[in-house]
């Protein structure tokens, strides 16, 4: 249990109006989506009146697998308290100061990253302390999907790649426009961003036809949601100069391309997220 949680805690014991005191919260689980804003709340009994001088707020995050906490937000006797707050909040915590004379100890964060994710703890301690947990789900769906295909005129053979940013890790999957399950083929490799996202890139490399359509999926099993990209070897063609002379276009034509296509990109979300 956390340090200053024993310290409150053990004055708890000792005093009797102690046992009168409890925090409440109205909600205990928060999902949220990757980027945007959240506000968690616990409430506490201020009996009439609020003396600021008095209370004192504490909220910390605690990710699962991991056997410290974070210091996310400190107000003592009444004024903020940050010095030992986490670096990965500084600059984006709040405490609504204006809801204290109400009973209601309101955690802001801004520009919510994966890594924000986990369990937290309100600790209030004013004529009493008591405390309670509330957990933050974070989402990232897969929106964009980065594209690029990669002409390999020695083997005769395209290289298509797709690659995108999101969270929980995606499966993705390829196929023709015939509906043709590609995806054995392909090589799908992820990477971990400091946000604590997923950024998942997969290869295709195949002989095409002369002019047929490719679709790279990438499927959320956790969020139920899908994104897809569609690309084309015909794109290819009009990707190359047309004002270049037979011999520096059969010259162009020998080296590897890598090309940066303009795909449509769809998304199929099956839910929405809570914010």
């Amino acid at each position: 249990m956390f340090q200053i949680l024993t310290m409150l805690l053990l004055e708890t014991h000792l005093s009797m109006v102690s046992a009168l005191f409890t925090v409440e919260v109205p909600q205990q689980q928060y999902v949220v989506e990757y980027g945007t804003n959240v506000t968690m709340e616990c409430r506490f009994p201020v009996n009439g009146s609020l003396s600021l001088e008095l209370l004192t707020v504490v909220w910390q995050q605690k990710r699962q697998g991991q056997s410290k906490s974070k210091e996310v937000y400190m107000l003592r006797n009444g004024k903020p308290f940050l010095q030992s707050q986490h670096h990965d909040y500084i600059g984006r915590t709040a405490l609504l100061h204006s809801e204290l004379k109400l009973g209601r100890a309101i955690l802001q964060i801004t520009s919510v990253k994966v890594t924000d994710g986990g369990s937290y703890l309100c600790l209030i301690e004013y004529q009493g302390v008591d405390y309670k947990y509330v957990t933050l789900e974070v989402k990232a769906f897969y929106r964009k999907i980065n594209t690029q295909v990669i002409r390999k005129p020695a083997e005769d053979k395209f290289v298509f790649m797709c690659q995108s940013e999101g969270f929980p890790l995606a499966e993705v999957f390829w196929q023709n426009e015939e509906k043709l399950n590609l995806s054995g083929s392909a090589n799908t490799t992820y990477t971990v961003t400091t946000d604590g996202l997923y950024n998942v890139t997969s290869l295709l490399t195949f002989k095409p036809s002369m002019s047929e359509n490719y679709s790279c999926v990438f499927w959320n099993k956790e969020l139920n949601g899908e994104t897809s990209a569609h690309i084309s070897t015909s794109d290819r063609k009009r990707k190359l100069n047309p004002n270049l002379e037979n011999e520096k276009r059969d010259d162009f034509n020998s080296q590897t391309e890598a090309l940066y296509l303009s795909t449509v990109t769809t998304s199929r979300d099956s839910e929405s997220v809570a914010l």
